[in-house]
């Protein structure tokens, strides 16, 4: 409860203690007691086990008394997930352009189902600097589609090379990313200047043991500016300006981050990384349940999902330990 009360205040848990405390004339551990207790946490694997276990009696929940991930499959989409970091001396940092005042990161390759109403996150993986994102990525898809259905992977160009490519054909899903403007690129762009649209089959990408092949696409946006994208989608070219509403799916995860970091991450100024992380695990749980109890509710209310959600996660968090107190 002083977790939940810590990470929907977005305070540090010294101050949450107290102040839950106050509100609600309850002897609560301390902030000093709940540190200590996290401090004797020495395995990251830990955390992370216990994390998927709870994502996973959310989602079989959700499946059992709802049946809304098996019917059909669900378009998921990936990012890497950056939380700054303002100091030096701890593991896990990864160095990146200057963001927030700060070139040093935690981060975390992150999957979401992009279907409104159902954006659940499905998996997280810590992002080490030693780590290929590529076999990270490989690991979690074998992870995603163990709970999910999946339709169409949506990344963002950071994904755009050939290693990546090949480990999702090597899945046997479809993918759309945008295509950073190589210099191969800039020639097709050149050449389709009168049509709105044209696809170039079998393009390839990298070069060697990495090559991989998939279509370029390039297409006019409603504004008429012409914008690339890589996919292995067989799309006539009549309807390739469909890629932009299969694509833009993929703008609803920003919303997550920002209800995960705004609404449901405590802060700190820890250097140990396993706190950081069990905070950052911790919000993605509680998000998790909030979409949960929205489609919940919805279901209840509606007899459908609403794509927006009934109960802000301020009035969740709260009500969560409300509940659990009286229960």
């Amino acid at each position: 409860d002083v977790l939940v009360y810590t990470a929907y205040n977005h305070s540090f848990v010294n101050n949450g203690s107290n102040v839950f405390s106050f509100d609600n004339e309850r002897e609560v551990p301390s902030g000093d007691l709940i540190m200590y207790h996290f401090n004797k946490i020495d395995s990251i694997q830990e955390i992370r086990e216990n994390f998927e276990n709870i994502l996973d009696v959310i989602l079989n929940f959700a499946k059992k008394n709802y049946n809304i991930l098996r019917r059909r499959k669900l378009d998921i989409a990936y990012d890497i997930h950056k939380i700054p970091f303002y100091g030096d001396g701890i593991n896990f940092v990864n160095n990146g352009r200057q963001e927030a005042g700060t070139t040093h990161f935690f981060e975390f390759l992150t999957c979401n189902i992009v279907v409104a109403g159902k954006r659940f996150t499905v998996d997280v993986v810590p992002i080490h600097p030693l780590d290929d994102v590529t076999d990270l990525l490989d690991y979690s898809l074998s992870r995603v589609e163990r709970m999910i259905h999946i339709d169409k992977v949506l990344l963002d160009r950071g994904f755009d090379n050939s290693m990546v490519i090949n480990v999702i054909k090597r899945h046997n899903l479809k993918f759309i990313m945008p295509k950073v403007r190589t210099a191969t690129v800039k020639a097709w762009f050149d050449k389709s200047e009168d049509c709105k649209a044209r696809i170039i089959n079998d393009f390839k990408i990298g070069k060697g043991e990495n090559e991989a092949s998939a279509n370029l696409v390039l297409v006019d946006d409603k504004e008429g500016i012409k914008r690339a994208f890589i996919t292995n989608l067989n799309v006539p070219v009549q309807l390739a300006h469909y890629l932009y509403s299969w694509y833009g799916k993929r703008w609803g995860i920003e919303t997550s981050y920002r209800q995960m970091d705004y609404d449901f991450l405590a802060r700190t100024t820890s250097k140990n990384y396993i706190i950081r992380l069990f905070y950052f695990l911790f919000s993605v749980c509680l998000f998790n349940l909030w979409v949960l109890v929205n489609i919940c509710v919805s279901l209840t209310l509606y007899g459908r999902i609403s794509e927006k959600p009934i109960i802000t996660a301020k009035l969740f968090a709260v009500a969560l330990y409300k509940v659990q107190e009286e229960y």
